[in-house]
Parts: structure tokens; C-alpha cells; sequence
């Protein structure tokens, strides 16, 4: 057989054996995101028996003229920069100390992840017992203190510090392990030079660990903000997006809208939008991470 001829038989046999998986990427991805940009462009309301009209942009007009979308965009945006500020560092002062362990540190992140590997609906009814008023140990501790007893998740100031709080806990340990692998991928034999010369810990730190860990922190970073963007259980779980709308992010303002007052099309167009905010972000990120001189400079 020819060699052209074999290669086209190669091709095609490696798209038989992808042709399973890409029709359930098709099925399970692309075939909701088109119908979800159809039903955007219609008014679409299950409570109304009527058959849903073209509207062409209207749903994405109605968005931004919505006073209630721009809260949830602002909640959203408070909720991330709350968890990026606080899970970053911490995870990188956690993933230097593991590394400085002479043995075990794979055993001590394996145990330090278990909050990770929790279902969210379970973390969210464990913290809801965590932050009960009257019985919650956290409260508890607090009256033994002379503290007084917060009503954490009902205030309308401790509400969402509270929810990123609980992010903290169950996803700070994620970075940990990212950040942790990105150091154990550094090679030793450049930081051994580099004391040999006289650097300093903070010195080498700077200027070798961090360019080098650059790319696993970009990716920790995209990974963090994306998953922050769409956080919907504990919000579900512990206020509902109260008091009010204090905590009532883009994620469960679209919930609200497609299944508490059944308007799809809106809810779809707010999907949408989300979708293109979420992949622009995602983009943006990672070519900050890759910029020259973004970290490690003198």
C-alpha cells in the first residue's frame, strides 16, 4: 500500500475510534449550548401557554438595563476577589511549607484535600449547623469568649464573608495541591546554585520559584476564578441569595430567574453572557500569566 494511501487508513481509523466521543461532547455540550442561544432569542415563559416568539436582542437588551443583573455582577465580582486574595497566598505559604518538609508532605496534602473531595451540598449543611445562631458551635465559642452570637449568614454585612469563608475552607487546599506540584516540578539544582552564589530565601524565591511556577499559577488562578464565577450550592444552601440580594451572585440570579419565575429566554440570555464573561476572563488570565516580567522581576 502506499504510503499516502496509509496514512489517509491511519486518519481515518483514528476518527472511528474518536467518533464515540465526540458525539457525547456533541450530546452533553454543543447540542444544550445552541439550543440555550435559540431559546435566548425568544420569549420564552413556561407559565404563559403561548408558543415562544422570536425576539431577536431583546432579552440581552432587557440584561443590561436590569438593576437586579449589575448587583449579582457586583456581588459576583466581590465574591471572587475575596476568594482569589485570600486562597492565593495561603495556598502558597501552605504549598512552601509542605515543601520544606523533609518527608510525608505527600501524605500531609493527601489529608489536608478532604475538604475538597466533600460534596458541596454536604459542606453547605455542614457549615449551616457550623454558623446556626443559637446552637452553632462557632457561636458557642464566641459567647465563651464574651463575643457575642453573630447572625452570620441572616446579616446583611457577614453574610457574604461568611460564604467566602466557607470557599476558603473547602477549596483553598485544592490550590494547595496545584502550587505544591508546581514547586516539586522547580529543579533543585538551580535553587542549590543559587545559594551557592549567596542568594537568600526570599531572593530565590522571587526570582527563580516564581517565573518558574508562573504557568501553574495562572492555571490555579483560571481554575479558582472560573469555578468561583459559577458558585451556586452554598449560596443555595445557606442564604438563598439573602438577606435581600447581598449574596445573590450572576449564577443564582439566573437560577432564579429560569426556575423560580420561569422566564427561559432571559435566563438563557444571561447564560450566555456569562459564558462569553467566563471564556474572556479565562483567556485574559492566562495570557497574564505568560506575559514576560509578570513575576520574578527584580
Amino acid at each position: 500500500m502506499p504510503a499516502a494511501a496509509l496514512l489517509a487508513a491511519r486518519r481515518r481509523f483514528a476518527w472511528w475510534l474518536m467518533a464515540p466521543a465526540l458525539a457525547m461532547f456533541a450530546a452533553n455540550a454543543v447540542f444544550p449550548l445552541l439550543y440555550a442561544l435559540d431559546v435566548s432569542v425568544r420569549n420564552y415563559q413556561l407559565l404563559i401557554p403561548v408558543p415562544a416568539r422570536f425576539v431577536g436582542l431583546a432579552n440581552y437588551a432587557q440584561i443590561f438595563s436590569d438593576p437586579l443583573f449589575w448587583s449579582s455582577v457586583k456581588v459576583t465580582l466581590w465574591f471572587i476577589a475575596g476568594v482569589v486574595f485570600l486562597e492565593l497566598p495561603a495556598a502558597l505559604g501552605l504549598a512552601l511549607l509542605f515543601a520544606s518538609l523533609p518527608r510525608r508532605a505527600g501524605v500531609a496534602v493527601t489529608v489536608l484535600l478532604v475538604p475538597t473531595i466533600l460534596a458541596p451540598s454536604v459542606v453547605g449543611f455542614q457549615w449551616a449547623q457550623i454558623y446556626n445562631y443559637q446552637f452553632g458551635p462557632l457561636n458557642y465559642l464566641l459567647g465563651l469568649a464574651g463575643l457575642g452570637h453573630p447572625v452570620w449568614t441572616a446579616s446583611p454585612t457577614l453574610a457574604l464573608p461568611s460564604l467566602i469563608a466557607i470557599d476558603f475552607w473547602e477549596w483553598t487546599p485544592f490550590m494547595v495541591l496545584l502550587l505544591f506540584a508546581g514547586l516539586s516540578a522547580v529543579p533543585r539544582d538551580i535553587i542549590e546554585a543559587a545559594r551557592v552564589d549567596g542568594s537568600s530565601y526570599p531572593q530565590i524565591f522571587r526570582r527563580i520559584m516564581l517565573p518558574l511556577m508562573r504557568p501553574v499559577i495562572g492555571i490555579a488562578l483560571v481554575l479558582r476564578v472560573l469555578m468561583s464565577f459559577k458558585t451556586f450550592d452554598i449560596i443555595y444552601i445557606l442564604t438563598a441569595g439573602g438577606p435581600g440580594a447581598v449574596t445573590e451572585n450572576l449564577a443564582y440570579y439566573t437560577y432564579i430567574q429560569g426556575f423560580r419565575y420561569f422566564n427561559l429566554g432571559y435566563a438563557s440570555a444571561l447564560a450566555v453572557i456569562q459564558l462569553i464573561v467566563v471564556a474572556a476572563l479565562a483567556n485574559a488570565l492566562l495570557r497574564l500569566a505568560r506575559r514576560p516580567g509578570l513575576v520574578g522581576t527584580a
